[in-house]
């Protein structure tokens, strides 16, 4: 089983701990429960969960890690004051590093252990606030917004638990009033990212289910609420494709008395489509103890395998790429310096010739990389100004054809070709990368022609080399990360050059495409970027 990274760890513990306030009914239990749990989630030595009206007066005060002695002896309920208004009446979150320094700060009653760090979150439901949770003095280090993040997260779960636990309470003032609360909590079910199934006990029927776990089973179609367990439309597998048998689904086993935690599994939908997730069940228990249903939480994970799965072909590319100009530039270093005098001048040229080479594809690799994780992240932010496009083929083509002498880089651009709306530095990284990959699936040499002309509103660069081709399956994925024009093993590559090439086009609003006659026959690339809009108008 696949370990989440540790940076999901905290978060995990806020979900686990929801899943565990679930499972108690009575109103007392879970809130003393939410209380004792958030404690737990994020290390501290106090934290206490105020109920409050519709007025924002608190009704019931509920606290963990204060003995029953020093509880007492703090005396009434606190009215909802100071920095708890701010929590109810405000609605907003806080971390107060210093509780005494804070303009809202009303103090603190007599007998009462001294305070000096909080943090705060309002529990709502909708537009309701039912009260507010938080804790004082963290057991290490000051609180940081992540520990605000899983204490929202558990405020959130914590609301709908108060919520479901009044409704299961509310039953018995009458059925109607009952059903009503019961198409409440389907609402919020509904608006939880995670699937969500109720299983009865001992029939097996499905009780519940929310939209995220009907869309994740139907992908989206319109599904039953009552069908049998033998009868879900669904098949789950181990990680490995092994079917996993009816007895061992996680539902099975919550009804057996079993809390399933953390586990991974694939399921199979009614069309058969695949995709992992990650797995929380456990037993429902009326108030005598007895099971009566199971809850099944489950997530998508496919966005978290397929990034560990990315890093881990990124990595294999990377150590497997990096070595080879990393051993040409460490092997002619130390050759030019342990018997530099005893070689002749020609060899020590060709030395230093490869070593500058390696060292502008490792400069270039690396260039690669950083745009390819600032695109990723959010960082990049593309200009749009008046772009020339002539200058920038002419001086790019140059500077490969300096490093590529068995080429001819022939450029014909339309006279008068107009300006295009874009980014001179992302272009000019884009160009390169395609002189770059002419030449290399060119290794014999030959021509690599560039054409630019204006398109209707739109300027059209071509670059045409005579090099191995791409077969036509290929074309359609040959700008996804990792993927090579060609299958040639001896012609070197990260495949993040056209990838990177259609993230920049894409990111200052133009195009990027490829064709090819077939393997052998040469390829096409085509960069398209919008015309000015001063031409445009001009035009028309």
């Amino acid at each position: 089983m696949t370990e989440l990274p540790p940076s999901h760890q905290p978060l995990l513990a806020a979900y686990e701990a929801a899943l565990d306030i679930s499972a108690e009914l009575d109103v007392d239990l879970v809130l003393q429960r939410v209380v004792d749990l958030a404690r737990t989630v994020v290390p501290s030595h106090y934290a206490a969960l105020g109920v409050c009206d519709a007025h924002g007066v608190i009704q019931q005060f509920i606290t963990s890690g204060i003995d029953a002695e020093t509880r007492a002896a703090i005396g009434p309920l606190p009215q909802g004051k100071g920095l708890l208004g701010v929590l109810i009446h405000d609605g907003e979150p806080l971390i107060v590093p210093d509780i005494a320094a804070h303009p809202r700060s009303v103090g603190f009653p007599p007998n009462h252990p001294p305070m000096r760090s909080m943090l705060g979150v309002p529990i709502t439901l909708g537009e309701r606030t039912l009260g507010d949770l938080y804790l004082t003095e963290p057991a290490s280090g000051p609180y940081t917004q992540r520990d605000l993040e899983i204490v929202q997260i558990l405020a959130a779960h914590a609301a709908r638990a108060i919520e479901r636990a009044q409704l299961y309470s509310a039953v018995e003032q009458g059925q109607r009033l009952a059903e009503s609360q019961r198409d409440q909590l389907q609402v919020l079910l509904d608006s939880l990212p995670s699937g969500i199934l109720i299983f009865s006990v001992p029939d097996a029927m499905l009780a519940m289910s929310n939209q995220t776990a009907r869309d994740f089973i139907w992908g989206g179609r319109h599904s039953p609420h009552d069908v049998p367990l033998a009868s879900l439309p669904y098949i789950l597998l181990t990680l490995e494709g092994n079917p996993l048998s009816v007895e061992n689904y996680p539902s099975r086993r919550a009804m057996r008395g079993e809390t399933v935690r953390n586990a991974q599994l694939i399921m199979e939908r009614i069309d058969g489509t695949r995709f992992p997730i990650f797995v929380q069940a456990q037993p429902l228990r009326d108030p005598t103890g007895q099971i009566t249903q199971a809850i099944v939480v489950f997530q998508d994970i496919t966005r978290l395998r397929e990034a560990e799965q990315l890093k881990d072909d990124f990595l294999s590319l990377l150590s497997h790429e990096f070595r080879t100009p990393l051993t040409a530039i460490n092997g002619g270093a130390r050759l030019l310096a342990g018997a530099g005098d005893a070689i002749d001048a020609e060899t020590r040229g060709e030395l230093l010739h490869d070593i500058v080479t390696e060292s502008k594809r490792l400069e270039q690799m690396l260039s690669n990389m950083l745009s390819v994780a600032a695109i990723m992240a959010g960082r990049l932010t593309p200009l749009a100004e008046p772009v020339l496009i002539e200058p920038i083929i002419r001086r790019v083509s140059s500077e490969v054809a300096a490093i590529a002498p068995n080429h001819r880089f022939v450029i014909q651009v339309q006279p008068g070709l107009p300006a295009a709306e874009g980014d001179a530095d992302l272009l000019t990284q884009v160009m390169r990368n395609l002189y770059e990959n002419a030449v290399k699936y060119a290794p014999q040499g030959g021509t690599v022609l560039t054409t630019a002309e204006a398109d209707g509103d739109q300027v059209c660069v071509q670059v045409h080399d005579n090099g191995i081709g791409i077969a036509p399956e290929a074309v359609p994925d040959l700008f996804q990360r990792f993927r090579r024009a060609g299958a040639n093993p001896t012609i070197r590559g990260m495949g993040l050059g056209l990838y990177l090439s259609r993230m920049l086009m894409e990111a200052q609003g133009g195009t990027i495409s490829a064709s090819s006659a077939g393997p052998g026959k040469g390829a096409t690339f085509t960069i398209g970027l919008p015309v000015i809009r001063e031409a445009v108008e001009e035009g028309t």
